[in-house]
């Protein structure tokens, strides 16, 4: 499991540990782990969805991310995955850094498994795929909205001056 950190270190974001994995099953699918521990109960969670759907804008709220791509280079296309704690999902393909994003018609996002108890959350997201998926160099981020609105942003690393999860210097690639 890999450690997320905030962006900004706060006394409430120190109350929270938030852990992922990442873990190709096939050329096409792949399992990301979310596990979130801390006081829940100051999380705004999503509402409950019936139907576990594409949404755009997930990330406005909370919602746990995964990026993958063949290469580390800015230059490289690469995609998006957001999944919300309540199910709703998009995937979005990017040419380059923020450049030409469109839908990623070809992914499915499940949330596969989902528990919660006082003081943990787990999450397991399955992403299947028509063609490969490009996994080399990978991102794995969240962000939390608290119950007064703050939010906080988390990934692997922040390379930047402001939290910015397309930024490649903050993912890992395999060796």
């Amino acid at each position: 499991m890999e450690i997320l950190r905030p962006f900004t270190s706060t006394p409430r974001t120190e109350l929270f540990k938030i852990q992922a994995s990442l873990h190709a099953v096939s050329a096409s699918q792949v399992h990301i782990d979310f596990h979130i521990s801390g006081p829940l109960e100051q999380i705004l969670w999503p509402d409950p969805h019936l139907i576990e759907a594409r949404q755009d804008e997930l990330w406005k709220h909370t919602c746990l991310e995964a990026f993958f791509s063949s290469s580390a280079t800015a230059e490289a296309p690469y995609t998006e995955i957001n999944c919300a704690p309540n199910g709703l999902w998009n995937a979005y393909s990017f040419s380059s850094y923020r450049q030409g994003m469109s839908p990623a018609l070809h992914i499915t996002v499940r949330l596969k498994e989902r528990t919660a108890r006082q003081d943990h959350a787990h999450f397991l997201i399955e992403v299947n795929s028509s063609v490969p998926l490009q996994t080399g160099t990978w991102g794995l981020t969240a962000v939390v909205e608290f119950q007064d609105g703050e939010k906080s942003y988390w990934a692997l690393n922040h390379p930047r001056e402001t939290a910015d999860f397309h930024d490649k210097r903050g993912w890992k690639t395999e060796s």
